[in-house]
């Protein structure tokens, strides 16, 4: 939604040019993502959207469109600047957040053209908000896919659990990458023994070794009053 906001920002600046009292557009974003990023992605473009680790990166559609737009406001002599700021601590971050969430509840024809969507279940895990890459070292281990995000022509990435054998238990919620032929045989909700590559930072499913069957979750005792 940031990167959204930040290409719909500088399309509106290029529709609206020239500036013959402006050279410089400021973007003030509270997410750190597109802040610490933006730098980065005509970097990431040039490798073709892979980090210097060989990992694909993500939302390259919104990048390459934000790239295109700051590449055209440069040739109108017009800079383009991007500035953190913590959301919601000034008066216009405070307008600017309630027009989005007055946006959210209005609904309505918009779409977002640039999403690819994938196939979800639920993660066997539940505490903690944040799916981490996975620390592989050539790992076998069992896993459980909960999330696949579909990439065109690139090795797709796969949220999971780890079930751990011995306690039956579920840890972690972790994300690695496989490839496509790959990818497709990992079904959402089952239970697979894999091997992983030995790159943290760029952690890949290798091969998959055999289904396991997994126990069936524990449903929830209903509260009776």
């Amino acid at each position: 939604m940031e990167l959204i906001a930040c290409a719909k920002s500088l399309e509106w600046a290029l529709e609206n040019a020239p500036w013959p009292y402006a050279n410089r557009v400021y973007i003030v974003t509270d997410s750190q993502y597109v802040a610490n990023c933006h730098s980065s992605a005509r970097y990431w473009k040039k490798s073709g959207w892979r980090k210097q680790s060989g990992e694909p990166t993500a939302n390259e559609d919104l990048w390459d469109k934000i790239l295109k737009s700051i590449g055209k406001l440069s040739k109108l002599g017009v800079r383009v600047d991007f500035v953190y700021q913590k959301g919601k601590k000034t008066e216009i971050g405070k307008k600017v957040d309630k027009a989005a969430k007055t946006a959210a509840r209005r609904g309505g024809i918009d779409e977002d053209s640039g999403y690819k969507p994938g196939s979800f279940s639920r993660s066997m895990v539940r505490d903690g908000t944040a799916t981490v890459r996975f620390p592989a070292s050539g790992q076998v281990i069992v896993i459980r896919p909960y999330v696949k995000k579909l990439r065109r022509k690139r090795e797709e990435g796969i949220s999971f659990n780890v079930f751990q054998e011995l306690t039956e238990l579920y840890v972690g919620k972790f994300f690695a990458y496989a490839e496509p032929s790959l990818a497709a045989a990992l079904h959402r909700g089952n239970g697979y023994r894999v091997r992983f590559n030995s790159d943290s930072q760029f952690p890949q499913i290798l091969e998959k070794l055999e289904d396991v069957l997994l126990p069936k979750p524990t449903p929830k005792k209903k509260d009776h009053a």
